[in-house]
Parts: structure tokens; C-alpha cells; sequence
């Protein structure tokens, strides 16, 4: 759903390894391509240095060994072409939703480890997300 609003690639378990391929060779190559939406196929073995922004939705109860692994992927080492870009992780959670607690658990432990958050509304982040589209690209 996410996918559609945004107009972007979905990517879940059921995507077959070769549209998988496909999806994330334009992500690196394609500049049209700037964002990926992923379910739980994004925690582990996906090498996708060039991606400097992730979304995590929540609802999905995540761990925070779930919760590294998603950081880490926009902390990897960069390609020359974004070694300035500053890597941002957003994660929506629904207000007065039992994901609240596990929310704060993930933040937490974010905070243990040095990280630094903030919260902010979700009207922030669509509207960082529709200053950030190349010229004639549709968006939201």
C-alpha cells in the first residue's frame, strides 16, 4: 500500500530473487529510482549501501536485534557519490497503538547504544520526502 501512495518498488518474501534483482539494480543505477519499500525481506543479507533514508513501518512488533539490523543498513560505508549525505531513519507508528510500547522499547535502546532521535509528526516526513523528488518526478 505504502508502495503505491509513494509510487515506488515493493519488495516482500514473495518477490522472486530475480525481480528482487532487478528491483534493487535500478535503486543503484536508475537516479528516477530513489526509494525502495521493503517488508522484513530488508533485516537481513541485503547489501544497499547507496540508500541513505529508511522508513520503517511499524506494526510489525520489531525487535531491536530487528532494529539494528535495519540501521545498519543506511550506517553502511557510502559510494563516493553520497560520502556527504546524512543517513536518516524514520520509523511511523501509529498513536494509541499497542506498537506504541514497543516504540519506546526500540528508542530506548537506540539511546543505550548513543544514537540520537526525535520525534515528529508524519506531515514532516512526507513533506521531507516531496522536497527531496528530482524535478517531474511524481510523488505523494
Amino acid at each position: 500500500r505504502y508502495a503505491r501512495l509513494l509510487g515506488v518498488p515493493f519488495m516482500e518474501g514473495a518477490t522472486k530473487a530475480t525481480e528482487r534483482h532487478h528491483i534493487l539494480s535500478h535503486f543503484r543505477l536508475n537516479p528516477a529510482v530513489n526509494a525502495v519499500v521493503l517488508s522484513r525481506v530488508g533485516d537481513t543479507a541485503l547489501d544497499i549501501p547507496e540508500a541513505s533514508v529508511i522508513i520503517q513501518v511499524s506494526g510489525l512488533f520489531g525487535s531491536r536485534r530487528q532494529e539494528a539490523q535495519r540501521l545498519g543498513r543506511i550506517l553502511r560505508p557510502k559510494p563516493a557519490s553520497l560520502r556527504n549525505v546524512a543517513a536518516v531513519f524514520y520509523s511511523l507508528v501509529s498513536i494509541d497503538t499497542e506498537e506504541v510500547g514497543y516504540s519506546f522499547g526500540r528508542q530506548q535502546w537506540l539511546r543505550d547504544q548513543g544514537f540520537a532521535y526525535r520525534v515528529i509528526e508524519a506531515a514532516e516526513v512526507i513533506g521531507h520526502y516531496r522536497r527531496a523528488q528530482p524535478p517531474g518526478r511524481a510523488g505523494l
